[in-house]
């Protein structure tokens, strides 16, 4: 077979499956069929899925008294299910075949866990830990919890017909899980073996028509370099290669190390886990998304931020440009906390010019009768519906347990619990959009400095239990919402029913808060201490908005009114390209996404350093325009996700609770000299003042 047959075979075989699918992410990936008959909600899926959510809320908390917390992702739950059910289906007795949407079906379960731990240290862990110092009464730290949990649900259901049903959010974070699903329970033959049946294929051939082995050996490849960034070559993580030319030159140092601004990839992230830890895989996102945040990063980041350090505003040349961000503003967190401000404008602006009309016909016409001409929501319309109303009564009972918890345990007047909740929702729409569809950022620094404003706006702040409280209620109905309507894009896909999804959220969400907090407040009433906080407290921003009582725009702190002019330029800066896209020379500028770009580097420098950041796009563009852009391999750089995913995970928890939990670690060589504290950067003048 010559080199075009076999192109022509290639491209046949993609768009098999991909008929009548609008997107080709979704084409090359979700099935175009279904057997309304194949049952996903069985007494074998849910007592896995059980399993699953208690093994997970129990690791997970034990986890947070450890030193490394391991976890369990959504692909290994994939993969340790597989056996489970098949297991399952040979021992008892009259059992059928284990189905894809069984497996769905454990996934969606285990996915309600992983996020309440994913929330929990983003958000609630730090509300928590106040409120334990007090000594709180178990009740009252088993409704709060149990409430929060829940005040996701009556947005999620109203959500539906703008984030859920229509063809163009994809969320392209479930790819790569239905990807795997798909490898396990889909066995498609080739145009050449269906035709002429199997030939001698050599070796490469058999790894990429062989999904599931494709998959394999890219777990195992991964699982296998990973012991060297995580456990036997730390320096590996923050890699400040160009730094070594001349180690004390201070100008080099800031300019090309990983905690400085990684000018032409002086500094790289040569660990999965840190390139993808708080941006997810740079490999799900669509190839424009890619080149946004890339020219975002670029103009930003090697321009304007340089030029802010070179005016010395704030004595910045007496700080390192980028480094370990504590008690002062450098040039990097300064630029970065101003676009995190302007992103909470653009993101409306943007929603409302280029997502404007398709929301006014979407609330118009989308039903529940109704979802849409899209071959995904015609195939869900067969199954039973749940009404709005039911998710309405959950979030009013929630929001009812959630204001009288903390009205009578004094940690927040009700009515603060109403305009907390408020500020949350209002979010939910414009920014579930954006990560809908580029499939980024799930959380948002920008939200929680926008409740953290407002409750110092309010004096909240003097009092910490008031403060988290007003916070954790604000952002966890921001983002639950956006969690559990990823999930029902998930189902939809694979054709869960709205209703045994319904069950499976609402069940795995009672228990994994019950086991959660239970386990939680056996550890803290037995002795155990972790001093840990929410991430977003180590920022800058973060970190003085919550500890500076004389207000973050008043006294000492007066020149921060200056950040005020980015909301201006928020809402500003999404027009002139919209008004340019309308004339047919300038379509291009249609793909500009600025609360894209903003909202990306608006999570550096403390939470992700630029090297990192510049990994993540040199990665997420070199596979895009070499190979998956490809449409008819789509599928196999969602399995290369996955599998990096997988192989990583399984890492962690060998070396976190193994090895570092028990204070073993490898012998000191020169690559791992630090790791027994924590690692900025090889390049120490980076994180250093002049």
């Amino acid at each position: 077979m010559d080199k075009f047959d076999k192109k022509e075979e290639e491209t046949c075989y993609a768009y098999v499956d991909a008929e009548m699918a609008q997107f080709e992410e979704v084409a090359g990936t979700c099935s175009n069929k279904d057997n309304v008959e194949e049952k996903c909600c069985t007494v074998r899926s849910v007592t896995i899925g059980l399993i699953f959510v208690i093994g997970m809320s129990y690791l997970h908390q034990w986890g947070n008294f450890q030193n490394m917390a391991p976890f369990i992702s959504s692909v290994l739950v994939i993969v340790v299910a597989y056996p489970l059910g098949y297991i399952w289906s040979l021992i008892i007795p009259g059992s059928t075949k284990f189905t894809l949407k069984e497996h769905g079906f454990i996934l969606v379960m285990a996915n309600v866990a992983y996020m309440y731990n994913s929330v929990f240290i983003y958000a609630t862990l730090t509300t928590l830990k106040v409120l334990e110092n007090e000594k709180v009464n178990f009740a009252y730290y088993f409704f709060f919890v149990l409430s929060i949990q829940f005040l996701g649900f009556g947005l999620a259901g109203i959500l539906r017909r703008f984030l859920v049903w229509p063809c163009e959010v994809i969320w392209p974070q479930n790819l790569p899980l239905i990807a795997v699903l798909r490898t396990f329970h889909d066995r498609q033959s080739t145009i050449t073996e269906k035709s002429y049946g199997n030939r001698a294929n050599s070796l490469k051939e058999r790894l990429i028509n062989n999904r599931l082995l494709f998959f394999i050996v890219i777990s195992i490849l991964s699982f296998v370099y990973e012991w060297f960034p995580l456990y036997i070559m730390p320096i590996l993580a923050y890699f400040s290669w160009m730094c070594w030319i001349s180690p004390k030159n201070n100008a080099l140092a800031q300019l090309t190390a990983v905690r400085g601004i990684a000018i032409a990839g002086g500094g790289l992230t040569l660990d999965w886990y840190e390139v993808t830890r708080y941006l997810g895989s740079p490999l799900i996102l669509p190839g424009w998304a890619l080149i946004n945040i890339g020219f975002g990063f670029v103009l930003i980041v090697w321009f304007i931020v340089p030029i802010v350090y070179g005016t010395n505003i704030r004595d910045f040349t007496t700080l390192p440009i980028g480094g370990q961000v504590s008690t002062d503003f450098t040039a990097l967190s300064l630029v970065t906390a101003f676009i995190s401000f302007a992103s909470i404008t653009a993101v409306f602006v943007h929603t409302l010019l280029y997502h404007g009309i398709d929301i006014w016909q979407q609330f118009r016409t989308k039903t529940l009768e109704n979802m849409g001409n899209d071959m995904h929501a015609r195939m869900i319309s067969l199954y039973k519906t749940v009404p709005d109303w039911c998710y309405l009564e959950l979030f009013s009972l929630a929001l009812i347990v959630a204001c009288v918890t903390c009205d009578h345990a004094q940690w927040l007047s009700w009515y603060y619990v109403l305009l907390s909740l408020f500020i949350g929702a209002l979010f939910t729409l414009p920014f579930g959009l954006v990560s809908s569809i580029t499939g980024q950022l799930l959380h948002n620094l920008s939200v929680y400095y926008l409740c953290l404003l407002i409750g110092q706006s309010l004096s909240l702040q003097k009092s910490a239990k008031q403060i988290y409280t007003f916070i954790a209620l604000g952002y966890i109905v921001y983002v639950q919402t956006l969690v559990l309507i990823q999930d029902m894009k998930l189902a939809h896909y694979i054709k869960i029913g709205p209703r045994p999804l319904f069950a499976a959220q609402c069940l795995a969400g009672f228990v994994c808060s019950t086991f959660s907090i239970g386990i939680r407040y056996f550890y803290i009433q037995s002795g155990y201490k972790k001093d840990l906080w929410s991430i977003f407290n180590n920022t800058k921003l973060g970190w003085t908005l919550l500890n500076d009582y004389n207000g973050f725009f008043d006294g000492t702190n007066l020149s921060n009114r200056d950040l005020l002019w980015a909301f201006i330029l928020g809402a500003f800066i999404p027009i002139p390209s919209w008004i340019l896209s309308r004339f047919k020379r300038f379509h291009w500028l249609n793909k500009l996404h600025w609360p894209l770009i903003f909202v990306t580097i608006g999570w550096m420098p403390s939470i992700v350093p630029a090297g990192a950041l510049f990994t993540w796009l040199a990665i997420g563009l070199i596979v895009y325009f070499s190979f998956g852009k490809y449409s008819w391999r789509q599928r196999h750089v969602y399995l290369v996700s996955a599998g990096l995913d997988l192989g990583l995970n399984i890492t962690i928890i060998i070396v976190s609770t193994a090895l570092k939990n028990k204070s073993v670690y490898f012998p000191q060589w020169w690559a791992n000299h630090n790791q027994n504290t924590t690692v900025y950067d090889s390049c120490q003048k980076a994180v250093q003042t002049w």
